[in-house]
């Protein structure tokens, strides 16, 4: 029996990218899971990709504040608990500070920030003291250290990082654990999805993603990380040595 064998797993941003990869190897690991995202379409059509594994679909678009504590209540009630949640959904804009318009970065802080807070804030009220559950918040390079044409999305990933770094250690031997994961560039649509400062959708992947780690590559590193207990950690490719770099050279 592997570490992922009957592990019942939330993943939140399923659809695509890391979530997909996600979605792939605890399928072949044996976890029940439940996936969401706002592409019901996909989330049925990852479903089908197997049909020996527990895969319970829940859509659910986290920009939807007010319905998130009623989706939780739902998620809990699948399997009776949760072991593990991915928090993985995001949202990206690129532009200059002096074009972004501000309702767009709000979308971007609701998305990537208080999304994530609302559903844990649920989570809490739900979960029995007496067994474990872990969060997996999925972060940035750019949560680390700020990023031009990224201000929007840097200071979303910024303030989860505290955010949860804060939780971590008011909750510290309860049986709550938080786990952040740090992507380097990793080959996802996220910046094709992504949006402009004025709004419009970007269509165009970053080079620096482009050429980066496979999506389902990093899943495996994100797992990897998980079963050895890790609290925060990077994946990716040499990009991801630049967390220390800019803690001793900023500039």
């Amino acid at each position: 029996m592997g570490f992922w064998d009957k592990k019942r797993v939330w993943i939140i941003g399923a659809s695509s990218g890391i979530g997909e990869g996600l979605v792939n190897i605890l399928a072949e690991n044996g976890a029940r899971q439940l996936i969401s995202a706002r592409n019901n379409s996909k989330l049925a059509e990852l479903k089908t990709n197997f049909p020996k594994a527990e895969i319970v679909v829940l859509p659910v678009d986290v920009e939807l504040l007010s319905e998130l504590t009623t989706k939780v209540e739902e998620a809990w009630q699948f399997f009776g608990g949760l072991d593990y949640v991915f928090l993985n959904a995001g949202m990206s804009v690129r532009d200059l500070v002096t074009e972004s318009k501000l309702e767009v970065e709000r979308k971007i802080m609701d998305i990537n920030f208080w999304g994530p807070v609302a559903i844990t804030k649920a989570l809490l009220k739900k979960r029995n003291a007496e067994t474990a559950l872990h969060l997996v918040l999925t972060s940035s390079l750019s949560g680390k250290y700020g990023v031009p044409k990224l201000a929007a999305y840097s200071a979303s990933k910024h303030a989860m990082q505290g955010y949860f770094d804060s939780l971590r250690a008011e909750t510290f031997a309860t049986g709550l654990f938080i786990h952040v994961v740090i992507p380097g560039f990793i080959k996802t649509n996220i910046t094709v999805t992504g949006l402009r400062g004025d709004g419009s959708r970007s269509g165009k992947m970053q080079n620096a993603l482009a050429e980066g780690m496979e999506s389902s590559d990093c899943a495996k590193g994100i797992l990897k990380g998980l079963e050895k207990g890790k609290e925060e950690f990077a994946v990716g490719g040499a990009e991801r040595f630049t967390l220390g770099l800019n803690r001793f050279s900023p500039g």
